[in-house]
């Protein structure tokens, strides 16, 4: 289920522009505590920055919340945030692994997302910066990045089991 949070931000949020949406990139808040979008929402305003840089965050059970508005710049991914979606994950990946509900929830928005953004990649937070091990070393991308597939391919119609050539053949 989508929640919708109307966070208050501390200064005006910048447009994205339309089309420019090039990545989806993924991150783990890094804490294995639990937490939610409010508290990040907080502790990003208390390092002086205008509010949580996440446009979703999807928590433990599966619940996702929209954070920051999709239309609005993100703060997420330095260089790229004016050309990204940015995704984050409760949990600290290097220590746990991601949740059933939390993968299925992913599946079914960054599925949402692709047919959103046709052109836009999926990417971790590492693929941007070697430093980070964002969204962890236990986080299932490549499991996701096929699911995702088979649901954008279910959503269109197309299923996981055509036979392609033998489709071209019958007419």
């Amino acid at each position: 289920m989508l929640h919708q949070t109307n966070f208050t931000f501390s200064e005006d949020l910048m447009p994205r522009e339309e089309g420019a949406t090039r990545y989806i990139v993924l991150h783990h808040s890094e804490v294995a505590t639990p937490h939610t979008a409010a508290n990040i929402h907080h502790w990003h305003q208390n390092k002086g920055w205008a509010g949580i840089g996440y446009h979703y965050f999807i928590d433990k059970e599966g619940e996702v919340y929209e954070c920051r508005p999709r239309q609005m710049v993100g703060a997420h991914v330095y260089g790229h945030n004016h050309e990204s979606i940015g995704v984050c994950f409760e949990g600290d990946f290097n220590k746990e692994q991601l949740s059933e509900k939390q993968e299925t929830a992913a599946v079914k928005l960054l599925s949402l997302l692709s047919l959103a953004y046709p052109v836009a990649q999926l990417c971790r937070h590492s693929d941007f910066n070697n430093a980070k091990h964002c969204p962890g070393e236990n986080f299932p991308f490549e499991r996701i990045k096929l699911r995702i597939m088979e649901c954008v391919w279910n959503m269109l119609g197309i299923g996981t089991n055509r036979n392609v050539s033998s489709d071209a053949t019958n007419h």
